[in-house]
């Protein structure tokens, strides 16, 4: 299995992140955003934590067939729910990183 398109978030500092009911958006430092359509939950922290989201740094990212869970320096985490269930549209994600082809997972 090859390395996750999402690990170069990995180190990354939170920038902004703004958490809503159907989607989320998450940007880095460095100008990489990751928008999330899919059904997600919240690990350690809830929606009105956002503020307190920015800052901290990504330590891990897991990709399976199931979820993917970004982890956070402070133990928080966000796992999405990469099942064809929990698709919203337009997409499950989207990762853009500066200079590169925007990732899409369907």
């Amino acid at each position: 299995m090859g390395k996750s398109k999402l690990s170069v978030i990995c180190g990354l500092k939170v920038a902004d992140a703004v958490l809503a009911e159907g989607d989320a958006g998450i940007s880095f430092e460095n100008g990489i955003s990751l928008a999330i359509y899919n059904r997600y939950e919240l690990v350690g922290f809830v929606l009105s934590d956002v503020q307190r989201l920015i800052g901290n740094i990504v330590t891990h990212v897991d990709e399976g067939a199931d979820t993917t869970t970004i982890r956070f320096e402070n133990n928080w985490a966000l796992q999405i729910d990469m099942r064809d269930e929990a698709y919203t549209g337009p997409e499950a994600m989207q990762l853009r990183v500066p200079g590169e082809p925007i990732v899409i997972w369907n």
